[in-house]
């Protein structure tokens, strides 16, 4: 039986496990904090310290922080998972490097 070289989804899905476990807590973490933080917003809004126009302002550079967050990790996730497709993992017999070579030479003795 000749081993296969590709790459399966179920095996690219398993690899990229805990970078998914990542993800998920990253943006979980990224909309509460949002939630958070529009919640404070909006008691200040009604103690009335804020005016309308100085609420709407904080609600939009919330909102804005948020989203970048969310795309420098969605960014993160994609070069992860691009740079684990693209990783080549040798294996015994289809990959004749000098490690394997010196590995055979070492159990022959």
């Amino acid at each position: 039986m000749t081993p296969s070289t590709g790459l399966t989804l179920q095996g690219f899905l398993q690899g990229l496990h805990a970078n998914m476990a990542g993800l998920v807590a990253s943006i979980v973490a990224i909309l509460v904090v949002l939630l958070v933080v529009r919640w404070f917003i909006n008691k200040m809004a009604n103690s009335s310290e804020m005016g309308d126009s100085e609420v709407a302002t904080a609600r939009g550079w919330a909102n804005g922080i948020a989203g970048v967050l969310a795309c420098i990790v969605l960014v993160g996730f994609a070069v992860n998972a691009a740079s684990y497709a693209t990783n080549v993992i040798p294996r015994t017999g289809l990959d004749r490097s000098s490690i394997n070579q010196d590995m055979d030479a070492n159990i022959k003795r």
